[in-house]
């Protein structure tokens, strides 16, 4: 797609390159379709007629004709690949529209809801504000579970209309304006109700790490590990645990990384260590981390004694 990532020319990759569409029989089912496969939310139009510009090299899908329910244009029936009557003229494209969107947060899986209405985007009343709600923002977006369901403007006060109130979802809904709720824009709330939501995205492999260098411990020594995340999730902790050769032997809250002691070691100690961290009561997980050995060493030199010979003191 060209001219921008959710708006432009529909272009399609086949056989090592990129081709048009022709827009025969193009329409705003077929538009939808591309706005899903690209992650662009809703469709807001279809255009024919190289509306975005003439494209060059093939054509390689005609006479497109999608339900709107699929999830890739090429799932849509179509005459083969490659074959058309068309020329770079009659170029197919979309103007896509993403309806909601998190904003303030640390990337684009958490911060303050905010609805695009009207022309103008909007905020989210903290009303009846739950994990049901968070967790249909949350795959509306693709960004995983939802971890948290933030009231009082947890990421600041938005500007402008207040759109929904009163939002109750299932969980099932495909977005959060299918969801009940007041009419748009009416409410009875400020912006120091601003509903806000964290999502997992895809959490990062932690990594493990000993503050000493050396993997031989002697007996009695004191260790630390250290296991940190990558991309901590806006400020909400995690729990952290450490595992030595299979089960779990620690745990710890912290929002990006937490530091293991364990004293006083012993062979009891020795073998594989990793770490792991999670949300929502290690029911949402992160990838395991690298592994670390370590192997107890007894340092302790054994008593020397001898006997002097006769006539010796």
């Amino acid at each position: 797609m060209v001219t921008t990532n959710c708006s432009g020319r529909v272009e399609i990759f086949y056989d090592g390159m990129w081709g048009t569409v022709c827009d025969d029989g193009w329409d705003i089912n077929d538009a939808t379709v591309v706005c899903r496969q690209l992650r662009c939310g809703k469709a807001d139009s279809a255009h024919e007629s190289a509306h975005f510009g003439q494209g060059s090299g093939q054509i390689w899908l005609d006479d497109v004709g999608c339900t709107g329910h699929e999830t890739s244009l090429t799932q849509c029936s179509h005459s083969s690949v490659g074959t058309h009557n068309c020329g770079h003229s009659e170029d197919a494209g979309v103007v896509c529209i993403q309806d909601t969107r998190l904003v303030n947060g640390v990337d684009s899986c958490c911060g303050r809801v905010e609805i695009y209405h009207n022309g103008q985007w909007g905020t989210v009343c903290d009303d009846n504000w739950d994990m049901t709600n968070a967790a249909v923002v949350c795959r509306q977006l693709e960004c995983g579970s939802a971890i948290s369901a933030l009231h009082n403007a947890a990421f600041g006060q938005g500007s402008g209309s207040v759109w929904l109130d009163d939002v109750k979802c299932l969980g099932s809904e495909g977005s959060l304006t299918q969801c009940s709720h007041s009419e748009l824009g009416t409410h009875d709330c400020n912006h120091g109700e601003d509903a806000g939501v964290v999502c997992s995205g895809e959490l990062q492999i932690p990594t493990l790490s000993l503050t000493s260098t050396y993997l031989f411990v002697s007996r009695g020594e004191n260790i630390q590990f250290r296991c940190t995340t990558p991309n901590p999730r806006c400020s909400v902790n995690a729990e952290f645990q450490l595992f030595i050769n299979g089960p779990s032997i620690s745990s710890q809250k912290h929002v990006s990384s937490v530091t293991f002691n364990i004293v006083n070691v012993d062979v009891s100690h020795q073998g594989n260590y990793s770490c792991h961290y999670s949300y929502q009561n290690n029911t949402i997980k992160s990838p395991w981390s690298n592994s670390v050995n370590i192997t107890v060493v007894d340092l302790q030199q054994p008593s020397i004694s001898h006997s002097a010979p006769d006539g010796w003191v």
